[in-house]
């Protein structure tokens, strides 16, 4: 899958990989504990680079349903593009 953010580069997008439930899981409780070791399980368990990692956890919001760039608090899908500002959010419950 690929994710644009209109304030990230590249602007081309990222591909990322489609992340199954037990991993959405775990990404999200790595993050919540440390934004670092989400970004190195990412690494371990995906073989992806540390940009794109970064730019993966970076993006994960911590709230659901809130964007993680503005004060919009009513997303709905999982992955999605805040309709106020435009930022990429992996919205996961």
């Amino acid at each position: 899958m690929i994710i644009k953010c209109k304030y990230c580069l590249p602007q081309t997008g990222i591909e990322v990989p489609e992340f199954s439930s037990s991993d959405r899981n775990c990404l999200l409780d790595c993050n919540k504990q440390s934004p670092l070791r989400a970004i190195l399980w990412i690494k371990d368990n995906f073989n992806l680079n540390l940009d794109i990692a970064k730019y993966i956890v970076t993006h994960i919001n911590t709230d659901y349903g809130h964007c993680n760039r503005c004060a919009y608090n009513t997303l709905e899908s999982e992955n999605i593009n805040c309709p106020k500002c435009g930022a990429f959010n992996f919205n996961w419950p």
